[in-house]
């Protein structure tokens, strides 16, 4: 009985493969490409304004910020983050924002926090 159930059913058990398959090469291909460090940066200000088109065909100012961030285990590293159409911003100065740096692809996600999500070795005098 169980050489006739896998073979009237080889073609589940392949299509069933090919989903795992798929579904672990799209987590590995997320992780590699947006995954990275979390460094946190204080707002000092724009430095900078740049077009992005938002969805209606409306252009709207994104915003540049750079500075030094601050990784959870107090190491530094030199970031400029571009705003998008998704979260144009303005951030007000003072403000705490999270970013995820990939090495191999630089910024690839940003998000405000508070002060209380900073881990103590990252915080920011």
């Amino acid at each position: 009985m169980s050489k006739f159930a896998i073979k009237n059913h080889w073609i589940e058990v392949v299509l069933v493969v090919l989903l795992v398959g798929v579904t672990i090469l799209s987590i590995g291909w997320h992780i590699y490409r947006y995954g990275g460090d979390y460094y946190y940066m204080r707002v000092n200000g724009s430095s900078g304004s740049f077009p992005v088109k938002v969805p209606g065909g409306i252009t709207q100012n994104g915003y540049v910020y750079r500075g030094i961030a601050k990784g959870k285990y107090g190491n530094r590293q030199r970031l400029e983050v571009h705003t998008v159409a998704d979260d144009l911003g303005p951030f007000h100065k003072g403000q705490i924002i999270r970013i995820t740096y990939n090495p191999k692809f630089g910024v690839t996600n940003y998000k405000k926090v508070s002060r209380d999500q900073v881990p103590p070795l990252a915080r920011i005098h």
